[in-house]
């Protein structure tokens, strides 16, 4: 809108003086203004705005009729400028809008699709670590239905009926300071299934550590065992070496 404003202006103040071969179709720069912006949107050509036809009007030397060249001159300006510049620009944002939009479109559907909407667990975490895999935990553990519906038990209900994980629910949804205090409620990052697991995990963890302190404890009994079973070897030996000295020795001495 602002260069079309600049070129009707400039057409007004140039021409609106000139010849009627030259002159502006318009007699005001309000009208001269109003008729570029027409003309400039609706068609890209502001040649309109002239009486003659500026396409069969050709000077046949360049310093000839200056002011019809440069009618032509700034006609062509705006032509050029408007289709090959201002055009591409407005249809480069308009095609990075809606990517952007699809864009975070894809990202939804593909959240919607991979992540828990209540605790915000990913599908890998669940199907890795649950023996019921995620569909079951967004459909029976995690169900946004159910959370919709608690909320709407909460506004139906009267405050004297509440249970005290009730009250604590709703103090944080009407007296929080902020989203993330509003929602410290909900089981983010959370899920039973879960914590079931790492308690298995631990146990098994356990049950592993005393499984092998066990064969640690057996291994050690064992070499101890054949430790104390060479060293009395070796003491048998040492003994009878020392008897068969002391027989040479006698001898000897004989």
């Amino acid at each position: 809108i602002l260069t079309i404003f600049m070129f009707g202006m400039a057409i007004y103040q140039v021409f609106r003086n000139d010849p009627a071969d030259n002159a502006p179709t318009c007699a005001t720069l309000y009208q001269c203004i109003g008729q570029a912006i027409v003309a400039g949107i609706g068609q890209g050509d502001i040649s309109v705005l002239f009486h003659d036809n500026i396409w069969n009007d050709v000077p046949e030397i360049v310093y000839y009729e200056p002011l019809t060249q440069l009618r032509t001159f700034l006609i062509i300006v705006f032509f050029m400028l408007w289709e090959y510049v201002l055009l591409n620009i407005f249809v480069g944002l308009i095609a990075s809008a809606f990517e952007a939009m699809r864009d975070d479109k894809s990202t939804v559907q593909e959240d919607s699709a991979t992540k828990c909407l209540i605790c915000s667990l990913d599908m890998y975490t669940f199907e890795k670590c649950t023996k019921h895999g995620f569909k079951h935990h967004v459909e029976f553990q995690h169900n946004p239905l159910r959370y919709v519906f608690y909320l709407h038990y909460l506004k139906k209900t009267k405050e004297t009926d509440y249970t005290g994980a009730d009250t604590v629910v709703l103090n944080k949804l009407t007296h929080g300071s902020n989203a993330e205090d509003c929602a410290s409620w909900l089981p983010i990052n959370r899920a039973l299934s879960l914590r079931k697991h790492e308690e298995e995990a631990h146990e098994e963890h356990v049950m592993q550590q005393q499984e092998v302190s066990n064969q640690v404890a057996m291994l050690l009994e064992r070499h101890k065992k054949e430790i104390d079973e060479q060293a009395a070897s070796l003491r048998l030996e040492i003994l009878e070496m020392f008897r068969q000295i002391m027989e040479s020795i006698k001898q000897e001495s004989k």
